[in-house]
This record gives C-alpha cells, structure tokens and sequence, in this order.
C-alpha cells in the first residue's frame, strides 16, 4: 500500500500531530549524512559512543556516509552484563509478563498509526535506501 493511500485515512489536524511526531524520533537527514554524523551503541537502555568507528560506505556511490561503532572486545563487558540480566524465557514472554507484551502491542499500533503519516513513511523509506541499494517502490512495499 502507498503511503499517499494510507494517509487519506486521517483528518489534516491529525496529519500535523503526526508529523510532529517524526521531529521527535528523527536525529539524522537520511538524504544528508556525513561522516561528521556518528552511531551508538545501545545497551542496558543507555546509548553509548566506543574509543573508535569505523566508516558505513554508501551502497550507492561507494564513498563513505556515517560513522558507526566499531566496538572492541574490551569494550563488550557491558553487553554480556545486559545479556546475564535477562531470564531465559526471556523480557517478553507473553505467559510471565502480559502487562509487558500488551505494552508492546500498543507500541506496534502506535507504529502504525505513525507510519500513515507521509512524512514519516518517507522518512523510513529514505532511511532503508541509504542502507540497501533498493529502488523507491522495492523499499516502500517492504515497509
């Protein structure tokens, strides 16, 4: 489904509310990244640099993009301290935790009522396509 079909589901006000909602997630331009930009590591809910990066090459012009973690084995402890934390049925095991996978249910609904935004939609779009050298409606189909 195009993105111009699901938004003619919402009224102008809730398109505006919308799109409010991607300046609140959206840190980077995917049609202007540099290597001035950087990624992070997230682990125990905080997002964390590391000593060095490593450079994300333009599937497109071969040249470099981003700069994303390039994470050393001194620096995993905290990874493998986060992984120890977790119950071996796991954080979201519907049967232990309903509160928790309702939350989640809501989480994906909220995705999609987000995503009907063009604006949005476009944005994730964009985002995918500096990643994987996917044509426009390869790209918005999988979304």
């Amino acid at each position: 489904m195009r993105a111009a079909n699901i938004s003619a589901v919402y009224t102008k006000p809730q398109a505006r509310q919308m799109s409010q909602a991607l300046k609140a997630f959206a840190t980077i331009d995917p049609k202007h990244l540099s290597t001035k930009d950087k990624g992070f590591n997230l682990v125990g809910g905080s997002w964390t640099g590391t000593a060095s990066y490593l450079d994300l090459v333009d599937p497109m012009t071969g040249k470099p993009m981003i700069k994303l973690p390039d994470t050393s084995m001194e620096e995993t402890l905290p990874f493998i301290e986060s992984m120890k934390a977790v119950p071996k049925t796991g954080l979201h095991n519907p049967f232990k935790n309903k509160e928790r996978y309702l939350m989640l249910g809501e989480v994906n609904r909220k995705i999609v009522d987000t995503m009907s935004d063009p604006e949005v939609f476009d944005f994730f779009v964009n985002c995918i396509q500096r990643c994987a050298p996917k044509s426009r409606p390869q790209t918005a189909a999988e979304l």
